[in-house]
Formats: C-alpha cells, sequence, structure tokens
C-alpha cells in the first residue's frame, strides 16, 4: 500500500470515528436524559413512595424553568423544549392523587387537564367516593373537564353556589370527615336494603378505618397550560390541623341535597 492510499485510510477511519462519536453524543441529547437527571427523577419519587407509604407527607411540587440543568428535546417535535422536572412534577402530582384509598374532595377554580380527569375517573371506578366544587364561571367552558367529568354517575359535581369567586385550589386525599360521611351513606344504603329485604338486622356504621388523610394546596390550577408554562408551587401536608381546616373550607362550600342526610351527617360529625 503506497503512502496516498494509506493517507487516505487513516484519514477515513479518523472522520468515520469522530462522525460516530458526534451522532453517539447527539443521541443521548436528544433522547436520553442524562444520569443524573435520572437518579435526581428516582429519588424524587422514591421520596414520594416513602411519604406515602407511611402517610407522614410534608412535601412541595415546584413547577419552575430550570432549563439549563433538566432541558431535553421531545422527538418528533424536535424544536420545542420542554423541562423535564415539569415532567417529574407532573408525575408526582398524579402519584399524590392515585394514592386515595377512600374519598377524594376537590375545591379547584380550573381543572383543564385530561391526565387528572382521567385519574379522577379511575378513581371513582375504585369505588373512591368522589365530590368536586369549582366555580361557576369556568365550570362549562371549553377546554374545561368539568362536563366529561359529570357523565360519571359515580363522580359528584357542584359548581360554587357563592357569590363571589371560588378561586381555591386545593383537595383532600382521605380526610377524616369525608371517609365518617362514606361510612353514613353506605350505612344508610344498607339499612334501606334491609328494609327492603324485611329483615331486622341492625346496621352499624364501621370503625373508622385508619387512613391518614392530606392535603395539596397552592397556587396551581389543575390545567395543562399551568403545569407546563407558569411558575406554580404545591404543598402536601398530611398535618391533621391542617387537614381538618381545609375539611371545614370544603363543608362551608359543598351542599348536600337531602336535607334528612344533611342532619344525620352535621350531627355524627359534631358528637364527639
Amino acid at each position: 500500500m503506497d503512502w496516498k492510499k494509506a493517507k487516505f485510510f487513516i484519514l477515513s477511519t479518523a472522520t468515520v470515528f469522530v462522525a460516530t462519536q458526534i451522532v453517539k453524543k447527539a443521541y443521548n441529547y436528544f433522547f436520553n436524559p442524562r444520569n443524573d437527571e435520572r437518579e435526581e427523577s428516582s429519588d424524587g419519587m422514591c421520596e414520594v413512595s416513602q411519604n406515602l407509604k407511611n402517610r407522614d407527607i410534608n412535601d412541595v411540587i415546584v413547577f419552575s424553568n430550570d432549563a439549563t440543568r433538566h432541558s431535553i428535546r421531545i422527538p418528533p417535535t424536535k424544536d420545542i423544549l420542554i423541562c423535564e422536572s415539569r415532567d417529574l412534577n407532573c408525575y408526582k402530582l398524579l402519584t399524590y392523587i392515585n394514592a386515595t384509598r377512600e374519598t377524594l374532595d376537590v375545591c379547584m377554580y380550573l381543572i383543564t387537564s385530561k391526565e387528572i380527569a382521567e385519574a379522577i375517573i379511575r378513581l371513582g371506578q375504585r369505588h373512591v367516593l368522589i365530590r368536586i366544587v369549582v366555580d361557576s364561571e369556568t365550570a362549562f367552558k371549553p377546554p374545561s373537564q368539568i362536563k366529561k367529568l359529570k357523565e360519571y354517575s359515580f363522580i359528584q359535581v357542584q359548581p360554587s353556589k357563592k357569590t363571589i369567586l371560588m378561586h381555591h385550589k386545593f383537595c383532600i386525599v382521605d380526610g377524616p370527615k369525608a371517609i365518617h360521611r362514606k361510612k353514613l351513606l353506605k350505612a344508610q344504603a344498607e339499612k334501606l336494603n334491609s328494609h327492603a329485604k324485611e329483615t331486622k338486622k341492625p346496621v352499624k356504621i364501621q370503625a373508622k378505618v385508619k387512613v391518614t388523610g392530606f392535603v395539596m394546596s397552592g397556587s396551581l390550577n389543575w390545567s395543562s397550560h399551568a403545569m407546563v408554562s407558569n411558575h406554580e408551587s404545591v404543598i402536601v401536608t398530611s398535618h391533621p390541623k391542617i387537614v381538618d381546616k381545609f375539611e371545614t373550607e370544603f363543608g362551608s362550600l359543598w351542599v348536600d341535597n337531602e336535607p334528612i342526610l344533611k342532619s344525620s351527617l352535621n350531627k355524627s360529625l359534631n358528637t364527639p
């Protein structure tokens, strides 16, 4: 092999090697999150899992633009930059919602997120008792998901009947008062059923379920735009006094349609 051919072979090999490395790095940049990001995401979700296991929760979810460290490009729209930390926080928010076992009380100015609406529907299908209070002016304006949620009989929705703006953004997962209400409703249903069958077996309200409730509250509306574009924050806490205050506020907004049920609930909840 003469010198010219050898030189050409060496240059060609070097060019192919460099090009391969560039392509590899480009692929990793565009399609694979970096190891430190993966570790951070894993640590964040491990913390959430541990919180939910113990139901001892004091967490903050912050939606912000940390693009210098977490920015990735999502195919096929490679020209759009999305902050990966936002994706993780959306997942954390849904994880807390999906952790509901018995009751979910939502007081939200606006719900437009299809993912959250679908999560709520799945909870209802698992026999979670769901109540939603929304502002009356935004309830049925597109892209609100309230109309879709109202199609399911196991989801109770009430537009706020207050004359002032209902601007709350909180939800209560497994609140003690809500769980007690669910037990009362179940007892009443069983009582009616026992009367229909003409049996004299007394109906007893089951003992309180040992499920620790928690609250999520902050600036975030359950809207796709807010989670993708805005600076928002959500505090998640299982502190009993805070949960109780939010349950009291929800109770002041929620109207039970049956007077007998309302009186029995008030009586039982006020009994020490």
